[in-house]
């Protein structure tokens, strides 16, 4: 049987866990600019706040219902996720971290004291409250896919506490029949829509489908899909998450910016960023795409110049594959330089790197030289260093370190488990 343990409202319930008080307000999180919403507690849900809506449009609202507003607090979403994923080691030695908030685990083997799945879903549930107090809830079944409907049953339907399990065919049979088909793990709209113009609505309907039929609607991925409602096991746990296959970062700026030079020094810090994660995965990177562009709903001018748009990207193929800053990052201003064009009011500059390879690989051709070993291990040293002392202790000399450029953060709280200063005082 597979387990999966999902966090709710996880990014606001991370912000209530630290502060009582907060239980049974409306709480919404922003995202980088405090642009959008991006997550909304229940009771936040329930006055129609939409998710991803512009923040502006909700001032009536939080003057009416004293909505609490947080900014995204990355540092604490990412150590509270880490926290929960601990925890849930204590009932199960196999667990596959899913995204921040949901995790799969495999329980064929073991349940420990608990003589039922529902007896172990409630000492997880109760268990998380008790050290983190953060609300999750539980499914079963004997694939993943089901898990993650029986979880998602868990999250909609109140009187099963939290808790759904799908371990037998009558009850597996009966979560299908009227379980829309365009909430199943793996269909998204576009797929919905068409299996909605052959009737087929309901997960149930779905699993009765020919397998031929499936395949050539939704390919391989829709079959195996079908296979697993079916109770036949096709995605198995990922202990080990596989290395990712691009990498990219490109938060906002806090403000419009109409120079290069300054473009240029976040240019640098993103790409920093993005060679930390590339040399964490042990990973080279064989192409680089910097993309920039100005904010398309902005209607009035700003900086003196007027509200044009404007988007521009470029992807450069790299001679060799590489981990090292200093390296990429000449092929990433040099891009930059490309599409960047004056008399703009630019809102994001980003980087992704793409073509990523093992970082055993080190091919060399007659007419080209593999990736230079020294700055390959200078950026090893440089990690290292800043490991131990901080970000950006160590840094390339054209980075500022304190730039005026980073995302508007003007509701961050308190990162209550990974600064000392905000660490909570008992009294």
């Amino acid at each position: 049987m597979y387990g999966l343990v999902d966090g709710n409202n996880f990014y606001c319930s991370a912000h209530r866990s630290f502060d009582p008080t907060l239980e049974g307000k409306p709480i919404v999180v922003l995202s980088n600019r405090d642009g959008n919403i991006v997550a909304r507690s229940n009771e936040a849900k329930a006055l129609g706040i939409k998710m991803g809506q512009p923040f502006f449009e909700t001032r009536e609202l939080r003057e009416q219902h004293d909505i609490v507003v947080f900014s995204s607090a990355y540092e604490l979403y990412g150590d509270t996720s880490s926290r929960l994923m601990s925890v849930l080691t204590q009932f199960a030695p196999d667990v596959e971290v899913y995204s921040i908030d949901e995790a799969f685990l495999w329980i064929e083997e073991y349940r420990g004291t608990y003589p039922t799945y529902q007896d172990l879903g409630i000492a997880i549930r109760e268990k998380v409250d008790q050290w983190l107090r953060l609300p999750v809830c539980v499914g079963f079944g004997p694939t993943k896919t089901l898990a993650k409907l029986a979880n998602r049953l868990a999250k909609k339907t109140p009187e099963l506490n939290g808790v759904c399990v799908l371990d037998t065919p009558e009850a597996i049979t009966e979560a299908l029949a009227e379980f829309p088909v365009k909430d199943l793990w793996g269909v998204g709209s576009r797929y919905a829509a068409k299996l909605k113009q052959h009737d087929i609505t309901t997960a149930a309907q779905l699993r009765q489908v020919p397998d031929d039929w499936i395949n050539s609607l939704m390919t391989v991925n829709g079959l195996r899909m079908v296979h697993e409602l079916r109770g036949f096991p096709c995605k198995m746990l990922e202990v080990s998450p596989p290395a990712r296959k691009t990498i990219c970062t490109a938060p906002g700026f806090g403000k419009l910016i109409p120079d290069l030079a300054t473009i240029a020094d976040a240019l640098t810090t993103h790409l920093c960023r993005c060679c930390e994660k590339l040399r964490k995965q042990d990973s080279l990177c064989g192409a680089i795409t910097v993309f920039l562009h100005t904010d398309r709903f902005r209607k009035t001018p700003g900086n003196g110049l007027p509200s044009r748009q404007y988007a521009g990207s470029i992807t450069l193929t790299l001679p060799h594959p590489t981990n090292s800053t200093t390296e990429l990052l000449t092929y990433a201003e040099s891009g930059l330089k490309a599409i960047f064009r004056f008399g703009y009011n630019y809102l994001k500059v980003g980087i992704m790197l793409s073509d990523l390879v093992p970082g055993d690989y080190r091919q060399k051709g007659v007419f080209v030289d593999g990736p230079n070993e020294k700055l390959l291990a200078l950026s090893s040293v440089v990690d290292k260093v800043n490991r131990r002392y901080g970000q950006d202790k160590l840094r390339l000399a054209s980075q500022q370190y304190n730039p005026d450029w980073p995302m508007k953060q003007q509701y961050l709280s308190k990162r209550y488990t990974t600064r000392w200063e905000d660490i909570l005082e008992a009294k």
